[in-house]
């Protein structure tokens, strides 16, 4: 009967444990119209559901630092064991309207209340002053996250949080100040790299930390590319992977470096030449199944938009609401400029499309603008003001072309072939010079 009961007591024990590693999180939004958002705690991620009330629950098991993705927002949390956490959205922008209740909440009003910002740096100081500025705000924050009296645990990893957060921005540095005093052939001194170096520090337990391996890919990016003043991207990451290769020993530090730097290279360069060589570097260190999915999961979207694959057959509306369809222009090449009108890009790629319109009059090629304004209205008052004599059309909130071509700035241009295939996924500006003569060629 005492073994019944002390199994009894045991079971319960368990139980109450497991619930106890449980957080509890509830989410209302007031007044907005974005319904859609995700939860990120290390590297699972939740998509949370919003009933017509604005109200959702989530139950996580996992604890620690977590990122709430909501429209274009990031809002830092953390999840304590056995703490609920509710939290409440006003409006549509939440950086400045966001509030939490709760056991848990003390934490999260911390982390949302003393944000860095990076616009506060001053890049035209020199090496060892703009050094001095980040640690004298490393300290400040450190001094604020002392005086809130969190337990020990918490307050050793938030330091952690904080450095790694700061030391992001040194990368940026020689660029930034170049710009700042016009220096062009600015290169830090041996003095300023060799601080840098001394802050690339492996440590496994601080993995579980963004902020820990962004600025570790901030600082051996900046380490291992600050001599390349050209922006050759493939030079550029053969730095990187050679450097982390030589230099560095923790394993799960290497696998997460080659992962990040091939992931950007893929992103901004698409496939091309060099890509063969990039995945086999990636496939020697990069073994994480969960990253290996991420990055060829992207690596076959990257494939469908190369040199003579089908391009997306479309469907939008002119300023006058007819319906164009891709299928129009069969039988011509086409070239596609997707922007927007509060873009300034843009707005000065604007002056030589329109020449390049001019100039390939009677030509079997068709220029068609595509505007990805969310706003029509918007769009067409654009238009009333400005002479156009090109196609123009309307996506709305039809993205699909955007996705299908992994669009992530504007203005972006896409050449089409006669029959229908991609010539050019990301083709040359209009400014470019090289423009005019490349499409006088395909006549």
């Amino acid at each position: 009967m005492m073994k019944f009961g002390l199994i009894v007591v045991l079971l319960v024990s368990f139980i109450s444990c497991t619930r106890n590693q449980r957080v509890v999180v509830d989410f209302n939004l007031v007044g907005t119209n974005e319904h859609r958002f995700v939860l990120s705690v290390d590297t699972t991620e939740y998509r949370v559901d919003v009933d017509d009330k604005g109200h959702g629950r989530i139950v996580l098991n996992e604890l620690g630092y977590g990122v709430l993705k909501y429209g274009k927002d990031r809002i830092p949390l953390f999840f304590e064991s056995g703490k609920s956490l509710s939290i409440f959205i006003y409006g549509n922008k939440v950086r400045q309207n966001v509030r939490f209740e709760g056991d848990g909440a003390a934490k999260n009003i911390y982390l949302n209340s003393r944000r860095f910002q990076e616009g506060s740096l001053d890049y035209a100081l020199g090496e060892r002053d703009f050094l001095n500025q980040l640690k004298d705000h490393i300290t400040s924050q450190c001094e604020h996250l002392d005086s809130m009296s969190f337990d020990p645990e918490f307050t050793k990893m938030e330091r952690e949080r904080i450095k790694f957060t700061t030391y992001t921005v040194l990368e940026n540095y020689p660029l930034y100040h170049a710009w700042s005093t016009g220096n062009k052939d600015f290169l830090p001194d041996t003095a300023y790299m060799d601080c840098i170096r001394a802050l690339i520090r492996e440590d496994e337990k601080l993995m579980t930390l963004k902020e820990y391996k962004e600025g570790m890919a901030s600082l051996v990016s900046l380490i291992s590319t600050y001599r390349i003043q050209e922006f050759d991207a493939y030079k550029r990451v053969m730095a990187q992977f050679d450097y982390v290769k030589k230099n560095l020993k923790n394993k799960v530090l290497i696998e997460y470096l080659i992962d990040r730097f091939a992931y950007n290279y893929l992103v901004g360069s698409g496939i091309d030449e060099h890509t063969e060589e990039i995945v086999a570097v990636y496939d020697y260190y990069v073994k994480d199944s969960a990253l290996r999915k991420h990055f060829y999961d992207f690596y076959n979207r990257c494939a469908r938009i190369v040199k003579g694959c089908p391009a997306l057959d479309f469907t939008y509306t002119d300023q006058n609401g007819n319906i164009v369809r891709s299928l129009d222009f069969r039988g011509k090449y086409l070239l596609l400029n997707v922007w927007a009108t509060w873009g300034a890009p843009c707005r000065i790629e604007s002056v030589a499309w329109d020449k390049l319109v001019e100039k390939f009059k009677g030509k079997k090629i068709a220029f068609v603008s595509i505007s990805c304004d969310k706003d029509r209205g918007t769009w067409e008052r654009f238009l009333k003001e400005k002479h156009t004599c090109d196609i123009e059309l309307h996506m709305g909130e039809n993205r699909e072309l955007m996705d299908f071509y992994l669009i992530r700035g504007i203005p972006r241009f896409i050449l089409i072939d006669p029959e229908g295939n991609i010539v050019d996924s990301d083709f040359l500006r209009p400014t470019n010079p090289e423009t005019e003569t490349y499409l006088k060629q395909l006549f």
